[in-house]
């Protein structure tokens, strides 16, 4: 076989396999060819054949050199009759990829030319003439992009309409011809705003795929150009499901793919974008880091001297930026900086990229300017901002986001040298965003948040004077909280906010309002389809929302109200967890397979994202979908308030019904806010409120980081200089508990008389400190007189009794270097052996303990517990082969679990930043189902903590564990009174009696 014919052959076989070596041996054979072949109309074939192949092979590596050579070869066999018979249109597709390799405009005006000339040419096959108009359409696309020209994109709406009219319903060119009018279609409503443009895109997208068949090996092209059309849908609407099939597409394009293939980085790149996207709706850590990795992806195998690698530096930059927003400690910001830099050097500005890069430089130096304080960046910031505006087109459909950040970087100016003009442009910028943004944009509500809050800030620069502006203000916020496709984060900003502004001016009744919609939004703040970390974290932004609206129903004199508000507002992430637990045991009873299913379900939603070792689990778009699992979660939740009986299964409970239900033993709620604290008496059904006027919010804060800081420093001691560390401890702690005394129990209790008794249901900063040993610690005092007991929220004192009786003890411990540890442990097992069957895992593994758990009455875990103030679902308890964190122990179901004694450090300790979300492993314990924990809230010396835990279980395993712990302490207050190390940090965690 002759080398012309053996490289068709290879040719042939790449079509079929899309085997690219095939291709490049295809090409060899026609480079040989070339070379030996004379005849004129046989050279020019040849010539033509290997320009195309070559161009071909360029769609597989995006070599330049390749392509250059096919210009040349295609230009060489360029004849006077060559317009009808293909050749001049291959010359035109290979001068249009160089084009966009090169940014070349006159190289892609050539090629317009050619593709212009064909179409119009009579002689030309009309299956020749529809494709060359499908193809002078992505040209004039590129045109368009390239140099800002629109009247080059309505050209080639038009052009790919044309192609479709002479491609019939069957052709094998018609999906990629569909594809083509739907990206000037997709240009169309970014060039105008149209958005019923954007809808004709995703619908001839769609008709797109369909009509190309599945084994068709470019078919990834057409999946790529309906996934864009998805995520701009999305960023249009706000739907997210489109967001998520514009993902679903991108992960098929890209398996459709050898690794190999160069169409592999811009997919990685698109997915980068949209993965990117779905973060900043949910805030899904997991999301971003596979964000970032497809966006290195497109980065490094990407010709550094492309225009495509620019625009792909460009999205690696825009991951790495949020990703300095989860990380403001890694240098990810500083590398976003540094893309985008380059980015904008390198790009002219009449290039409709060139605006995007700007805003994106704009943006992240502001972020730096906030964290360094850099006048310098801030300056730089609005010169890119203006760049941005100044270079985009008045009807470029960013261009609003452009002018909300202008207003944005002045309000930043205002903020750190007080110039009213620079106040005055920023709201001026913010009105025009608003203006130009349709009310079903979900960047409109940002825009009117931006507006409302510099509106709030003029009137207070104006010393609050004009209260048309603070009610235009407060209007304006609200329709932003109302907003049905704004990000809920953004819906609760506003909705705080004009809370904040009616608090200022004490309309209480309005600031109730507007916080208590600010705190019902809160569930959708974090939902179901995040991890805890995410969910914890997102919350975390708002932490205090719910005080601040409880404080203004005190205002009002509602207490009803303000307790409503605290059991909405507060313990979303594990408190919520008992709410379910009655009815569920029901569930299982009637619908085993469906109770299965509902946990299943949540179990795969409550992922903390890596393993235990750090390391992020391998990707399986199927089962690591979240997403998929929410949508699953509500499907399931249905179902289940559909079956009688369960129509209120995982509903908040009514705070009247949980009044009503208090019993003799008083419920004291404390709330702490900015506005004013607070006290509330619940008990036998009524409602007593305690105003709190001694108590300041900031007090309470300082009071707490006094003491951790005592607590710390004790950790922190030489030995030799623990025992003035540990006397400094004594004095914080006598001086917090005689000051909470004061300003707490002395007024609740002039109000309710003496209690013997008490639940404790604080918020905010008073979660960390020991109110059941409030007092002048003297013989008769609060500790001698009362017993305590904390709950995280009202809903948690509802847990139901044990399903079973079951009469078996855990006992772990094990771990190296407790040997007061390993005493209490055997003294247990010795004290409790007699009369019940005691369980002790020889390693105690994090598989045996959580195995064991569900099967046991009573867990008494002796061990080193560890508490992590950065992430407080990263507390743990250490074991043999690795730690048992909060979420896990949280998952785990243990409705016959009477007691679990956590004789550890810190299992009750909360952290400042989630005090609203009590997470640690006490509340991981009562979020499982167990009805008594007894839990730290600071670090217990080994051996004081063994001998609380001998006197506790003195008569065998108590029947009123608050009580047992009480005596425990009070025996070694009274053995150590100077020592409070060893005897404050206990608490009982759980539900009355």
């Amino acid at each position: 076989m002759d080398p012309y014919t053996s490289a068709l052959t290879h040719w042939d076989e790449f079509d079929r396999t899309s085997d690219a070596d095939q291709l490049a041996l295809a090409v060899d054979l026609l480079r040989v060819a070339h070379a030996t072949d004379q005849a004129s109309e046989d050279r020019y074939r040849c010539e033509n054949d290997l320009g195309l192949a070559l161009s071909r092979l360029y769609d597989q590596t995006y070599d330049l050199e390749l392509l250059r050579e096919s210009i040349d070869l295609l230009r060489g066999c360029l004849q006077a009759e060559s317009t009808s018979d293909g050749r001049a249109y291959n010359l035109a597709l290979s001068l249009q990829k160089y084009s966009v390799m090169r940014d070349d405009l006159t190289a892609l005006d050539e090629s317009i030319a050619l593709m212009r000339e064909v179409s119009e040419c009579a002689e030309v096959a009309e299956d020749l003439r529809a494709r060359v108009l499908s193809a002078l359409s992505t040209a004039l696309q590129d045109r368009y992009e390239m140099a800002s020209d629109p009247q080059a994109l309505a050209e080639g709406v038009a052009a790919a309409r044309a192609s479709l009219v002479i491609t019939p319903d069957g052709h094998p060119r018609r999906g990629p011809h569909l594809a083509h009018l739907g990206l000037a279609l997709r240009m169309t409503y970014e060039c105008t705003g149209d958005l019923s443009a954007l809808e004709e895109a995703v619908e001839v997208g769609r008709a797109a795929v369909r009509a190309i068949e599945d084994d068709v090996p470019s078919k990834d092209i057409e999946m790529g150009s309906i996934s864009l059309a998805l995520r701009v849908t999305y960023e249009a609407t706000g739907d997210l499901a489109a967001l998520d099939e514009s993902i679903l597409w991108l992960r098929q394009a890209i398996t459709s793919l050898p690794e190999s293939h160069g169409r592999q980085a811009p997919h990685h790149s698109n997915l980068s974008l949209a993965l990117w996207t779905r973060y900043e709706r949910t805030g899904d850590l997991a999301v971003l880091r596979e964000a970032v990795g497809a966006a290195r992806t497109a980065v490094t195998r990407t010709d550094p001297t492309s225009s495509d690698h620019r625009l792909y530096s460009n999205n690696l930059g825009l991951v790495l930026w949020s990703l300095h927003e989860r990380d403001p400690l890694s240098d990810a910001l500083d590398e976003a900086i540094d893309h985008f830099r380059s980015v904008l050097a390198a790009t002219d500005e009449s290039r409709t990229f060139f605006h995007q890069t700007a805003a994106n430089l704009a943006v992240a130096l502001r972020a730096r300017s906030l964290r360094r304080g850099s006048a310098a960046d801030l300056r730089d910031a609005i010169s890119a901002g203006e760049l941005a505006d100044r270079a985009a087109a008045a009807t470029h459909v960013d261009r609003q986001r452009y002018l909300s950040l202008l207003g944005t970087l002045h309000q930043d100016r205002y903020r750190v040298h007080p110039d009213p003009a620079d106040l005055d442009k920023a709201v001026s910028y913010f009105r025009a965003a608003v203006a130009a943004t349709s009310v079903e944009h979900p960047d409109h509500a940002l825009f009117q948040l931006n507006l409302g809050t510099a509106l709030l800030e003029q009137w207070r620069a104006e010393h609050a004077a004009d209260e048309g502006r603070l009610t235009a203000a407060r209007d304006v916020l609200h329709d932003a909280a109302g907003s049905l496709v704004a990000p809920p984060r953004i819906r609760v900003a506003a909705a705080r906010a004009a809370g904040d502004a009616a608090a200022e001016v004490r309309d209480w009744p309005g600031a109730v309002r507007s916080y208590g919609m600010a705190v019902g939004l809160l569930p959708q703040v974090a939902p179901g389809h995040l991890d805890l970390a995410d969910r914890g974290r997102e919350l975390g932004r708002f932490l205090g929302l719910a005080s601040d609206a409880a404080a203004a129903a005190f205002h009002c004199g509602d207490p009803q109200a303000a307790l409503q508000l605290l059991e909405d507002g507060r313990g979303l992430l594990l408190g919520t967890v008992l709410d379910d637990v009655p009815l569920l045991d029901e569930l299982r009873r009637d619908e085993p397979e469906l109770a299965d299913a509902f946990v299943w379900t949540r179990q795969r939603l409550d992922r903390v994202g890596p393993d235990p070792a750090g390391m992020p689990r391998p990707h399986d778009p199927e089962a690591d979908d979240r997403h998929a699992a929410g949508a699953e979660w509500g499907r399931l939740l249905e179902r289940i308030r559909a079956i009688p009986g369960f129509g209120e299964f995982l509903r908040p409970t009514p705070v009247a019904e949980l009044i009503d239900g208090a019993g003799d033993v008083p419920v004291i709620v404390l709330n702490t806010s900015r506005l004013r604290c607070d006290a509330v008496v619940l008990r036998a059904g009524s409602v007593v409120h305690v105003p709190l006027p001694l108590l300041e919010h900031d007090s309470v804060r300082a009071r707490a980081r006094d003491l951790r800081r005592a607590i710390d420093a004790v950790a922190d001691s030489s030995e030799t200089g623990r025992p003035a560390a540990e006397r400094r401890f004594g004095e914080t702690f006598d001086a917090v508990c005689g000051w909470l005394f004061r300003t707490v129990l002395e007024p609740v209790l002039t109000v309710c008389g003496p209690v013997d008794r008490v639940h404790w249901l604080p918020t905010g900063a008073l979660t960390a400190l020991p109110l059941h040993a409030a007092g002048e610690h003297v013989p008769g005092d609060f500790l001698d007189r009362a017993v305590s007991s904390y709950t995280a929220t009202l809903r948690g004192l509802r847990a139901p009794a044990p399903a079973t009786s079951l009469d078996s003890v855990l006992i772990v411990s094990g771990e190296q270097g407790l040997r007061a540890a390993e005493r209490e442990a055997d003294a247990l097992e010795h004290l409790l052996g007699a009369d019940h069957e005691v369980l002790r895992p020889e390693p105690s593994t994090v598989r045996t303990v959580l195995t064991a758990l569900p099967s046991c009455s009573l867990a008494h875990i002796a061990l080193h517990g560890y508490s992590d103030p950065e992430n407080p679902l990263a507390s743990c308890l250490e074991l043999a082969d690795g730690d048992l964190h909060v979420p896990a122990i949280s998952r785990l179901r243990l409705p016959s679990m009477r007691l679990a004694y956590l004789s550890a450090c810190d299992t009750a300790a909360p952290d400042d930043g989630w005090s609203d979300e009590p997470v640690h492993l006490a509340a991981a314990f009562r979020a499982a189902g167990c009805r008594h924990v007894i839990a730290t809230l600071w670090p217990a010396e080994d051996d004081s903590a063994a001998e609380v835990a001998l006197d506790f279980y003195a008569g065998g395993v108590p029947e009123d564990p608050a009580v047992a712990i009480n005596r425990a302490q009070r025996r070694r207050r009274a053995a150590a009174p100077a020592s409070p190390l060893s005897w404050g940090p206990f608490e009982h965690w759980g539900v009355l009696g």
